[in-house]
């Protein structure tokens, strides 16, 4: 029922005509797998005064700015904060567990960056990942700290 909509909202971002068909397909498979897994539903329904969609946050770091957008951040009933990256990837075949593990890698100091933002607006648990929509999977990113190896 949203298709058309869907369809123009790609097109104003920028996404040629030609390409808007196939963009709008992919965007209903990501809703839809999203809403059929349970921690996909979990992110989306999210609400309250902390919860935020495309949050944008900078700050001067060594006389530069540095900035980032959170694609969904809220703070859960034991008062964690979720900062969660998400990922259109495909994963065709082979280990899946290891292109998980690549990819919290991959990621790994764009969510630190985010974790320090937020840990300058406030002093409360965080738990960082990505989550795969076309995938069903939330995975977690840990964060090395000062006395890892």
């Amino acid at each position: 029922a949203r298709r058309s909509l869907i369809e123009s909202w790609l097109r104003q971002a920028g996404v040629p005509v030609q390409a808007s068909h196939s963009a709008t397909d992919a965007v209903l498979e990501a809703v839809l797998h999203a809403l059929a897994d349970e921690i996909g539903r979990m992110i989306l329904a999210a609400r309250g005064p902390e919860a935020r969609t495309e949050y944008a946050l900078s700050r001067f770091e060594d006389g530069r700015l540095v900035s980032g957008v959170i694609d969904r951040t809220f703070v859960d009933n034991d008062g964690v904060r979720w900062i969660v990256d998400y990922k259109t990837s495909r994963h065709e075949g082979g280990n899946l567990t290891a292109f998980l593990t690549r990819e919290a890698t991959r990621y790994r100091e764009q969510l630190a960056r985010y974790a320090e933002f937020m840990r300058l607006l406030e002093d409360r648990p965080q738990k960082l990942g990505l989550y795969f929509p076309l995938l069903g999977r939330f995975h977690p990113v840990e964060l090395q700290t000062q006395y890892d190896a």
